[in-house]
């Protein structure tokens, strides 16, 4: 169990590293972005609608240059490869207990089923009536 907690445990920090790179990204375009100076134009629905739009560009903007980011990219491999592994432990620890449960349903069953089949008849001595 304690391997399967600790797989787990760094595919927890390997999403961690990533969503602190795409933070990171998310945080500077912002401050790129804020720098702009604003018009009076940009007003009232207008202005909503375009700070909505700048949002979204900016959160996929920021997942795209990580995306891109050779740190990013090898962080995000790095994951997958967790991801895998604590994956394979997994299922490799609920395998084996089912195998465990399924073997000792067998060898309840089979000693049960020698028990309960009645007599047995004696060996063919080879002569007929």
């Amino acid at each position: 169990m304690d391997e399967t907690k600790q797989a787990w445990d760094e595919v927890g920090e390997g999403f961690a590293n990533l969503r602190r790179i795409i933070s990171e990204r998310y945080r500077d375009l912002g401050e790129e972005r804020a720098s702009r100076p604003s018009t009076p134009e940009e007003r009232g629905v207008a202005d909503a609608f375009r700070r909505a739009t700048d949002e979204l560009d900016r959160a996929f903007t920021s997942l795209g240059d990580s995306l891109r980011d050779d740190e990013a990219r090898e962080q995000m491999r790095n994951t997958g490869r967790k991801l895998s592994d604590a994956l394979k432990v997994t299922f490799a620890e609920v395998s084996e207990e089912v195998r465990r449960a399924v073997g000792s349903r067998r060898s309840h069953g089979h000693s049960e089923s020698r028990s309960s089949t009645g007599p047995t008849d004696p060996p063919d001595s080879g002569s007929s009536a």
